[in-house]
């Protein structure tokens, strides 16, 4: 492990075992506060969660870090608020509209995995694993067992799953795919309705008929992806799935809200937001105290010094955007995502000198005009 990753984990302080677990642990990062979680892995999900990290998706927790120590992975991403499904499931069973719904928001999660190049699948879709948060929201939270998809193998390298809900190649039969996620679904949708696998008993109907093609020995006679998935449960229910997008769409722009939120505001934590208004307010008022001079030490007054303070002001609040990665405003710049410590401090310092360099030229042009 490098100083540098040394350095991001002790911005990560522990709090307690989650779930019992001691390969899983709740933290706390130190800087912003912010509360995440901090798992160990195989350093083979590695490329898994590379994938993850980089494509942002509602339905699954957003990887922070990940850090390779030795033979383990060291994994910290998003806590989730919320109970998983089975909780929910030990108290009553779903109705029918509430199993679709979920279904399809798990469809909506799999879909850029399941299209990434190469393909990755998840392998251990389950109720323990999908997180129901208090707005009605719908996550995966584990991919232990994912695996990237590999052209040519006959069959896994190493069989996983949980019986019940694995698909039958999962156990040395084939090489698992996304068909392999489509059994998960069909057996999790039964088990919501009904609290029982289909081998014990199947929903009637036509939904039955939906979920008995999911859970297909021969993982070519099944849904192939989920977007047939998505359509058959369409067709039988199109009042579920409208009131599922109008529900997603809801979501999202209660998330795109906050998002335009200044950093320090998003969260909605009372504390967080008291320091950001201290810090803004040291920020404004620095730049509004300074003085500037002409050559002979004449101190300079008028419109254009308020105007130049203000553009100096605005480029600190830039500079802070991309520190708290505003609007995925740092996703696209390499050097403030690099690993390496001293590269992201040399990234901060250059663009700090660019938005200063910049602040003063507009000055300089307002004060000519």
């Amino acid at each position: 492990m490098e100083l540098t990753e040394e350095y991001i984990l002790s911005q990560y302080q522990e709090l307690n075992i989650l779930n019992e677990n001691e390969r899983v642990t709740i933290v706390r990062n130190t800087v912003t506060g912010k509360i995440a979680v901090k798992k160990y892995m195989n350093i083979e999900q590695e490329a898994i969660y590379a994938f993850l990290k980089t494509h942002r998706s509602e339905f699954i927790p957003q990887t922070y870090e990940y850090i390779k120590d030795g033979r383990q992975l060291i994994v910290i991403e998003e806590y989730i608020e919320g109970r998983n499904l089975e909780d929910i499931l030990c108290e009553r069973k779903l109705t029918v509209e509430e199993g679709v719904c979920i279904v399809k928001r798990i469809c909506r999660a799999l879909l850029p995995l399941h299209t990434a190049d190469p393909s990755i699948v998840c392998r251990d879709l389950k109720p323990e694993n999908i997180m129901v948060t208090p707005q009605g929201g719908v996550k995966i939270i584990d991919f232990d067992i994912a695996r990237i998809v590999r052209p040519g193998k006959s069959r896994d390298t190493v069989a996983m799953g949980t019986e019940g809900f694995a698909a039958p190649e999962q156990f040395g039969r084939r090489q698992t795919d996304s068909r392999s996620d489509i059994y998960a679904l069909g057996t999790i949708l039964n088990y919501m309705i009904l609290q029982k696998f289909p081998v014990e008993e199947i929903v009637e109907g036509k939904l039955g008929g939906v979920i008995r093609r999911c859970i297909l020995v021969n993982p070519d006679e099944r849904y192939q992806n989920v977007i047939e998935l998505e359509q058959a449960l369409e067709e039988l229910y199109p009042s579920v799935m409208e009131k599922v997008k109008k529900a997603q769409e809801a979501e999202e722009d209660g998330h795109n809200w906050r998002r335009v939120l200044p950093p320090g505001f998003r969260s909605g934590n009372i504390w967080k937001m008291i320091v950001a208004i201290i810090g803004y307010f040291s920020v404004i008022n620095l730049f509004l105290l300074m003085e500037l001079r002409e050559e002979n030490g004449e101190l300079v007054t008028g419109w254009g010094v308020l105007v130049y303070q203000i553009l100096l002001i605005l480029s600190q609040f830039v500079e802070i955007g991309f520190l708290f990665n505003y609007m995925g405003c740092k996703d696209n710049v390499p050097l403030l995502n690099s690993k390496n410590l001293l590269l992201r401090i040399v990234g901060y310092v250059i663009l700090e000198i660019l938005l200063i360099v910049i602040a003063t030229l507009l000055g300089v042009l307002v004060n000519m005009g």
